[in-house]
């Protein structure tokens, strides 16, 4: 049996994480089939690709068109075919702004899911019965929701919703204590700051795989 360690270095705001995850998920599955006592646990870490950005400061058509200029077309059809292997779509309506505080939720997430009595989920990245706040499973939903249906990652309305969904808090108050948390806020800025600094990474998504 084979352990397999994977650190994931992603933006909640990267149509191409959103499609990096989808990937990794077919190839782990993929790898099961033939070596099923091998396990994965997956660690999130935090990469801010936009560190300036404002609490819903954008439209995402603009801020593409910003970025891309005239390449936005040819972006927006090279994501959509990525992603179409993998039955993602992609809206591209809507506002946004700074990732952080789903960021802190993620973070937050894997504490929880560590902490558990019983071994935590993500020890295994298929469980049989997958925990409300297991880091992936909320993961899934920040994409899901963000890049295919239109909601602004940077919203609390949204957010806050999301986090109680997923046990990260017994109500929407104690979510908004921990956001605004300090502690958590420069638990990000450390760990998006050894992910270029100490990693080395420059662009995501990017993978650890064991050490490597």
């Amino acid at each position: 049996m084979a352990k397999f360690t994977v650190d994931v270095y992603g933006d909640t705001v990267c149509p191409w994480c959103y499609i990096g995850q989808a990937s990794l998920d077919a190839a782990i599955a993929q790898h099961k089939t033939l070596y099923p006592d091998d396990t994965f646990e997956l660690h999130w870490k935090p990469f801010l690709l936009y560190p300036s950005a404002k609490i819903s400061a954008y439209t995402k058509r603009d801020s593409i068109a910003v970025r891309f200029g005239p390449d936005a077309p040819s972006f927006v059809s090279r994501v959509a075919a990525a992603g179409a292997p993998y039955g993602l779509s992609f809206l591209w309506s809507g506002r946004t702004g700074s990732t952080r505080d789903s960021h802190k939720l993620l973070l937050l997430a894997g504490d929880l899911d560590s902490n558990q009595t019983t071994p935590p989920s993500q020890n295994d990245h298929h469980p049989p019965i997958p925990t409300a706040h297991q880091p992936e499973s909320l993961l899934a939903a920040l994409f899901a929701a963000t890049l295919s249906h239109g909601q602004d990652v940077s919203s609390r309305a949204f957010l806050v919703p999301l986090a109680v969904a997923h046990g990260l808090g017994a109500d929407a108050a104690a979510v908004e204590a921990y956001l605004d948390s300090e502690a958590a806020g420069m638990r990000v800025e450390r760990e998006a700051a050894a992910a270029r600094q100490v990693a080395g990474v420059t662009a995501v998504p990017s993978y650890v795989v064991n050490g490597r």
